[in-house]
């Protein structure tokens, strides 16, 4: 949220404010991310332009003659916009951009005394206003914003101003708006806050809507018309707008839309009332529509604003481009409602626009905000001498939350007794000059704070006006804690020749479909970016697999990756794609990583989406952790590569002190008869059973027939080697 300084400082009136205030913003649970000067002028002038003549030594030179209160001047530009008896800005002799200091200079035989501005010069950007960027400044003077020569265009145009750019809290959608953040900071510094006179019941309506309002879906839907006299906006409006960096449409519907969601926080959407007719409802549609930017989006289920021949718009999210308000529009409706957050959402991913109005629409609208909206628009539209109608379907005021008084709980957590907690007496009145009401049985919230539910949410307002800076800091009690190895099985990886890459937890549910530890049900998302990403996936093959694709189209043929990742509900796997090692090497590989020889590998049959002749699934002291093997073909997308997919099983060792052996190490060569399709891993296993070895390898394999002969070479102390002696050798 950007706000301007100048602006804010308006309904503080008996106070001045200045940088310092990024402290208290910061006090009061905001977070300041920036202060920065809006403008870099100095001793600029107003002057009126007397005439414009061509300069004849010139094909593009003007020269303007101007009457400043410093004398009369003549200054040349290549603008064509200047006009006799209007205002303008110069940057007069000894004037100032920055660093750049304005003098006199002779241009194609002319004087030259300075440069006129645009609103460029001055600090807006010329993008967002609805002018051409290379035109000057030209103003008419008038009774309310009166100009003469010794007006200062600094303090005209509020250029000696900052600009504020804040991140407010996501629970609470009133706080996105000038007046919230005016009423706290006004009762945190102890002062007036003077708001706008926008009370309806001293507003009169000029004319009675024919609007027939049923909010259906939505939770409210309120309406009001308005027939404009002029549809421009006024200056001191667009240029408000273009402080807070929005776009300027110098269209009064368009542009006062804008400036409700800064001051109010409210989303508003404008009609032109000639294109809808008099039947509103608010209900789902699914099928084409053009939104505004002439583009056709395709939804499905989203919330819309009807009338009798179908959607006007798409509620808080964007309208459409057969109701829109254009320069011909005299007649305007007015719609402030509030929805389904989550619809909004849903609407907003589907046409791929995140709007401001949506982003405000789905952090929860309550009554009183679409209250005070309204009055803003009658407000508005009274300042422009506009013609307005009734408020249509104005919602009741919100019942506001009440929460049983917990005196003991905000001692608690203050670190206090009950009766040093009047220190607090002086935040109790700060809080109910922002509308809480306080007595010993509850605590009342403020009408528009739908976000206080718990009494812990009336503590945090309590120590947001009290300041955490005055709290006392005491020193934590620090505990011994367990020193953790450092994890190296990534190391492991590498050294065995796998690459590691990362790939998306969530996936399209379409492509959830291998589910080998066989979890009960998936894991989906309520809310998601987009219908790539909605579910938690139940393997890390898929992902893995999309890799291969990947490098393969790109004809990288040889590669072992790695992964670990989450499946499911926080359960963490290792997932491994090789298009290089063999189902052999990978086996050896899982157990070395796994610190065990102790795996037993299964046939792994029973899934259609596994290769059954080449794959198998992992038990590790009789409990499936998980599988080796292929993709079966028709699901691996080409992919011809081994995969491994398996948990961790905390095989840590527990390192115990032995006192040092300075003998050298003996060695025992055993030779044992196993059968063909027998793994080595039990016979490795029993020997570590029997003894304590050092080391032990691997040195010799005999096929004969139907069975085969391996040999170890076991290393070890003396007293282990001479054990395994005694029992294989006797």
């Amino acid at each position: 949220m950007l706000i301007s300084l100048k602006q804010l400082n308006k309904y503080l009136p008996k106070i001045q404010l200045d940088q310092s205030i990024e402290k208290v913003i910061n006090k009061l649970g905001y977070e300041v991310e920036s202060v920065t000067p809006f403008s870099d002028v100095k001793g600029i002038k107003f002057g009126k332009v007397l005439s414009v003549q061509k300069n004849e030594n010139s094909k593009n030179l003007n020269i303007v003659t101007l009457e400043t209160n410093i004398g009369k001047i003549q200054i040349q530009t290549v603008a064509t916009n200047a006009k006799v008896g209007y205002w303008t800005v110069a940057f007069v002799e000894g004037a100032q951009k920055g660093d750049i200091v304005f003098g006199s200079k002779k241009m194609a035989g002319v004087l030259s005394q300075g440069m006129l501005s645009g609103y460029s010069e001055l600090g807006f950007n010329p993008d967002l206003l609805p002018y051409h960027p290379d035109d000057l400044i030209m103003i008419k003077s008038n009774a309310k914003n009166p100009i003469d020569l010794d007006t200062d265009p600094i303090k005209y145009f509020e250029l000696d101003d900052y600009i504020i750019d804040i991140t407010t809290p996501s629970n609470r959608a009133d706080i996105n708006s000038y007046y919230v953040l005016a009423l706290e900071l006004s009762s945190y510094y102890k002062t007036e806050f003077k708001w706008l006179n926008w009370d309806i019941k001293n507003l009169k309506p000029k004319f009675k809507s024919k609007l027939r309002i049923n909010k259906n879906l939505a939770n409210a839907l309120s309406f009001l018309e308005v027939k404009t006299n002029d549809i421009n906006t006024k200056l001191e409006d667009m240029l408000f707008l273009a402080k807070h960096n929005v776009s300027v449409k110098n269209n009064w519907a368009i542009d006062m839309t804008n400036i409700n969601l800064i001051m109010t926080g409210c989303p508003t959407h404008a009609y032109d009332k000639t294109k809808i007719k008099n039947d509103i409802s608010c209900n789902l549609y699914s099928g084409k529509l053009e939104i505004l930017g002439n583009k056709e989006v395709e939804v499905e289920n989203v919330l819309t604003i009807n009338d009798n021949e179908g959607p006007i718009s798409i509620a808080s999210v964007m309208g459409l481009t057969k109701t829109e308000v254009d320069s011909d529009t005299k007649e305007v409706a007015f719609e402030i409602g509030s929805f389904d957050i989550k619809k909004i959402r849903q609407a907003s991913k589907q046409i791929k626009i995140l709007s401001n109005s949506a982003i405000q629409g789905s952090k929860g609208i309550n009554n009183e905000l679409i209250k005070m909206g309204m009055q803003f628009l009658v407000f508005k539209a009274k300042e422009y001498k506009h013609s307005f109608s009734n408020i249509v379907n104005l919602p009741a005021s919100t019942k506001a939350n009440t929460i049983i008084q917990n005196r003991h709980k905000l001692a608690t957590y203050a670190n206090l007794t009950i009766g040093e907690l009047s220190k607090f007496a002086e935040v109790e009145q700060q809080l109910k000059n922002i509308g809480f009401k306080m007595d010993k049985n509850k605590v009342t919230a403020p009408k528009y704070r739908s976000d206080i539910t718990l009494y812990e949410d009336v503590i945090e307002e309590y120590f947001r006006f009290y300041g955490y800076d005055n709290f006392l800091p005491e020193a934590t009690k620090l505990l011994t804690t367990k020193v953790k190895p450092k994890e190296t099985i990534k190391n492991y990886f590498q050294k065995m020749g796998y690459q590691e890459v990362r790939s998306f937890t969530l996936i399209a549910e379409s492509r959830n479909i291998f589910n080998p530890f066989n979890f009960k049900k998936p894991v989906k998302l309520s809310t998601f970016v987009s219908f790539e990403r909605e579910v938690v996936r139940d393997s890390i093959i898929p992902s893995l697999l999309e890799i291969a694709e990947y490098n393969l189209k790109r004809k990288l043929t040889n590669f072992s990756f790695f992964e670990k990742g989450m499946i499911n509900e926080n359960n963490y796997v290792y997932g491994i794609i090789s298009t290089i090692k063999s189902f052999d090497e990978i086996k050896n590989d899982i157990a070395k990583i796994l610190k065990t020889t102790n795996l037993e590998f299964k046939p792994f049959s029973d899934n259609e989406y596994v290769h059954p002749n080449a794959s198998a699934k992992i038990y590790y002291e009789n409990k499936f952790i998980g599988w080796i093997g292929k993709v079966h073909p028709y699901y691996a997308n080409k992919v011809d590569a081994f995969v491994a997919e398996f948990m961790d099983i905390n095989n840590e060792t527990k390192i115990v002190y032995q006192e040092y052996d300075q003998n050298p190490l003996k060695t025992l060569d055993i030779t044992f008869t196993l059968e063909l399709n027998q793994s080595i891993y039990k016979v490795i296993s029993e020997i570590k059973q029997n003894a304590k070895i050092y080391d032990i390898k691997l040195i010799d394999t005999y096929i004969n027939n139907n069975q085969k002969n391996v040999t170890f070479r076991i290393f070890g102390d003396n007293d282990n080697i001479e054990k395994l002696n005694q029992k294989y050798n006797k």
